[in-house]
């Protein structure tokens, strides 16, 4: 098997099969991995599933050992930064040493960020402790938005905002932290990200708020996508999206006309896809055409 091949199956598979996944990776990703970059990607997959996924901890930081020492990786120093910084991200969720004093403002902060991603499902509180230490930590360094650590918590603030989103019923932290988590990636995405990026933070807020119980700011949010969208003369997919939130928006406030305009715009988009995005776009269609 090609090493790229490996890579996305265990990618696509990691979700439904994460315990496979994590033996895969322990055992035939690091003979695959010829080169560097390669490395680099099995290091990153590698931390997701053990940490986010698995909480393996210790497990994890065997793995991000093992990695940086196969031949393609020796004396790399991406590689070696890469595995500092999930090594310590690892040991802080886990509640073992903090390894974050000896390092950059830049990979601390990204360090913090990761460990509050992998533990939003198991410890909310430690989480949103964690998010809220790297936003601090953030303003303080006065790093450039061009940074790395302002899109890692561009990335952060997503990931954990649609994470929470997903839950049946929430606690009032873990509402409060999905709403800072989604504002938090508005602002890194302006800084950090294209209009693309940035279109598609306002549509996490506008879901975001939606789940808090706020179908008013929601709308906002959707508007705000939707004004993106169209400044920037966005593909159909875009424009799919953003008329969608504005749709569930209206009818979630009860606005049954706002709701069918949505609908038809949605529907025009639809139709302007391609196959494959038409494909992963039908759900959404048809739960926002469904009755209330």
């Amino acid at each position: 098997m090609e090493f790229d091949d490996f890579l996305g199956a265990a990618w696509a598979d990691h979700a439904t099969d994460t315990p496979g996944v994590a033996e895969r990776l322990q055992t035939a990703g690091a003979v695959l991995a010829a080169q560097a970059p390669q490395v680099a990607a099995l290091a990153h997959l590698a931390h997701h599933v053990l940490g986010e996924h698995l909480g393996r901890w210790q497990e994890g930081i065997a793995l991000q050992r093992e990695l940086a020492a196969l031949p393609a990786a020796r004396g790399d120093a991406g590689v070696a930064q890469a595995a500092g910084r999930y090594i310590a991200s690892l040991s802080l969720a886990g509640g073992m040493a903090d390894l974050r004093a000896d390092l950059g403002d830049s990979d601390r902060i990204r360090v913090t960020a990761m460990a509050a991603a992998s533990l939003v499902e198991r410890d909310t509180a430690r989480a949103r402790v964690l998010f809220q230490q790297a936003l601090a930590d953030a303003e303080t360094a006065g790093l450039p938005g061009t940074d790395p650590c302002t899109r890692a918590l561009a990335v952060t603030g997503n990931n954990l905002a649609a994470t929470l989103e997903e839950k049946a019923a929430r606690t009032a932290d873990e509402r409060d932290l999905m709403i800072l988590a989604a504002q938090a990636a508005r602002r890194c995405w302006a800084l950090a990200g294209t209009w693309l990026e940035t279109e598609r933070a306002e549509y996490r807020l506008a879901m975001s708020w939606l789940q808090a119980g706020d179908p008013a700011r929601a709308r906002h949010h959707a508007g705000q996508c939707l004004e993106i969208v169209q400044a920037n003369d966005g593909p159909a997919l875009e424009r799919f999206f953003a008329w969608e939130a504005i749709g569930v928006a209206a009818r979630a406030a009860g606005d049954s006309g706002n709701h069918q305009q949505a609908l038809a715009q949605a529907r025009e988009a639809f139709q302007a896809l391609d196959e494959a995005d038409r494909v992963g776009c039908k759900g959404s269609l048809d739960k926002l055409a469904a009755a209330p």
